[in-house]
């Protein structure tokens, strides 16, 4: 794959790699203002990579010459753009700043944020496409994020012609399909933006009861009379 090709020539100088799915990508381009097609062909899956050297630019620019071409040799990146200066590295930044933005345009939609081992994304994204088409056939998956920690943005649009109501009727079966997946490959439901409230009973349910256990017990011992927070993940 491309992240383990990147990872074996850049090593700790890879310092970004954030997976864009086709469709998160065209949302962008038909409703995020001023923002510029990348690249001229579309393909099923984008990759923004960013390597940053501490000897100089042009070694940097070295380092993601020689693991692209790498990639196109081995054909599994079919085209690439490199930033020829900071402004258009930064455009190339605003373009992905943007994807849960325009996201919003195309009506209701369930998130989520997960986890899973990073040699397992590949087998999640497959899993979840058919988990999510077991609840709602016409439901849009949008998905993206940081590939590098194995963090990925999983939300899923309503049906082009669908009720914003009506899918969010299923969001807890939504839920349940997709963390289904996300458990049988042991990760996490939560990996970015922590529990908070909506995630509560979920993590209470589906959480080892020996973690379980041991939060409870931290929590009572910082704070037994449950004065702080109340009503919260414990």
């Amino acid at each position: 794959s491309l992240f383990s090709l990147a990872m074996d020539r850049a090593g700790a100088a890879l310092t970004a790699f954030e997976l864009i799915g086709r469709r998160p990508y065209d949302f962008t381009l038909a409703h995020a203002q001023g923002v510029v097609r990348p690249l001229i062909e579309d393909w099923p899956w984008y990759v923004l990579m960013q390597i940053s050297s501490g000897r100089s630019s042009e070694d940097s620019r070295a380092l993601i010459e020689d693991v692209l071409s790498a990639g196109l040799e081995q054909e599994f990146v079919g085209d690439a753009v490199i930033a020829a200066s900071l402004g258009q590295g930064d455009a190339f930044w605003n373009f992905r700043e943007l994807l849960p933005e325009a996201q919003k345009p195309e009506g209701a939609s369930i998130k989520h944020d997960i986890s899973v081992p990073i040699a397992s994304i590949p087998r999640f994204i497959e899993e979840a496409a058919g988990a999510v088409a077991s609840v709602s056939a016409g439901a849009r998956v949008v998905c993206f994020g940081h590939m590098g920690d194995g963090n990925l943005h999983y939300n899923i649009s309503r049906p082009v012609d669908g009720d914003d109501e009506a899918f969010l009727a299923l969001y807890h079966p939504m839920n349940k399909a997709v963390h289904g997946v996300v458990r049988s490959l042991h990760g996490s439901i939560s990996a970015e933006h922590g529990i908070g409230q909506l995630k509560r009973d979920e993590l209470i349910a589906t959480a080892p009861p020996m973690a379980i256990d041991l939060m409870r017990r931290v929590k009572a011992a910082f704070d037994p009379a449950g004065i702080m927070n109340p009503g919260k993940v414990i």
